[in-house]
């Protein structure tokens, strides 16, 4: 399989050509390089876009049936491809436990959720393979679909979802165990993959117990956060493994975090 390259590895690559850009430069005008070598940042930044072939091709695909969904589907189709409670009583509508995670509210609704499975998907595609990745994104999304709607039918929802975050909060939970010191830059500083699944968690955990009103599916989240528990039934001895220390280390990490908040915060 290709190489997947991480965040890091990128940025290094991308400083290490813009050091070189001069040198490259005159390498050109003596003939030992390439104009075309100058855009090679270009090409790295390329690759490192669909390098993680099932995490862009998810990204991709998403992304167009939302925005198709939006400019074409009357509001009547558009609702029947939301996930309501209830259909999880009507084997007729077990399609949208898998096609609300397809389509999403708004813009702002759509780049979030994508921006994380992109980070998150990419993170577990390098760390365990394209299969695998599947089958937890898919996975993670029926059960928090099921999940979500077992919570809305005790509680009489009948309000529909919609929207991919059910699935990624599986990639959340499984990288933060298979790569819990990955150094990530989706809050725009670098921090250990585990430190921004801690927030994620925190956030929709404290949603759940806080209810604000933000419309935010938290149960989904938690089912999501959750199925890993399921799915890793379907690993090999040696993935459940790593799958355990990547918890001790995000417990340990954790425990070092609330001990330094309590005595010196």
């Amino acid at each position: 399989m290709p190489e997947i390259k991480s965040e890091s590895k990128l940025l290094l690559d991308l400083v290490l050509h813009i050091l070189l850009t001069p040198i490259v430069f005159f390498q050109i005008i003596f003939g030992k390089k390439q104009f075309k070598d100058l855009f090679r940042p270009f090409h790295d930044i390329y690759l490192f876009l669909f390098d993680a072939k099932f995490t862009s091709f998810i990204v991709i695909l998403t992304i167009l049936i939302s925005v198709f969904a939006w400019l074409f589907l009357p509001e009547e189709i558009f609702s029947l491809l939301l996930n309501y409670p209830q259909d999880l009583l009507d084997y007729t509508r077990w399609f949208s436990l898998i096609s609300s995670g397809f389509i999403h509210a708004n813009l702002i609704h759509l780049f979030g959720n994508m921006l994380a499975l992109f980070i998150f998907g990419k993170v577990l595609e390098r760390r365990i393979g394209t299969k695998k990745t599947i089958w937890i994104y898919l996975g993670a999304m029926l059960i928090s679909s099921i999940g979500d709607s077992l919570i809305g039918l005790s509680l009489s929802s009948t309000g529909g979802s919609s929207g991919a975050s059910g699935a990624i909060m599986g990639l959340v939970a499984a990288a933060i165990l298979f790569e819990p010191l990955y150094i990530t830059y989706q809050l725009l500083i670098p921090l250990p993959i585990m430190v921004v699944g801690w927030l994620s968690i925190y956030a929709d955990f404290s949603g759940i117990l806080n209810p604000s009103g933000d419309g935010v599916a938290r149960f989904a989240h938690a089912f999501g956060y959750l199925s890993i528990l399921m799915i890793m039934f379907f690993f090999s001895g040696e993935e459940k493994s790593k799958l355990k220390k990547g918890f001790y280390i995000n417990l340990i990490s954790l425990g070092i975090f609330g001990l330094i908040y309590f005595l010196f915060l």
